[in-house]
């Protein structure tokens, strides 16, 4: 099965975040979940992240690297 890498290239212009915030990838390398967060969409590389991002949102915001 052949993925479309052009896709996964334009995930990370969708969302207002450059970094997972619960690991610090990058999300220009991908984005496997996706959250709502104070009128921000947030990518992250997986839905573990998001998960553990869910626990502690305040405290790994900052990790985020927010676009401006």
């Amino acid at each position: 099965m052949k993925t479309d890498s052009t896709a996964n290239v334009l995930d990370h212009l969708l969302v207002d975040n450059k970094k997972d915030p619960s690991c610090g990838m990058p999300v220009s390398a991908g984005i496997g979940d996706t959250a709502h967060y104070k009128d921000k969409v947030l990518g992250f590389c997986s839905k573990e992240c998001k998960e553990n991002f869910k626990k502690n949102p305040e405290g790994l915001i900052a990790a985020a690297e927010l676009k401006k």
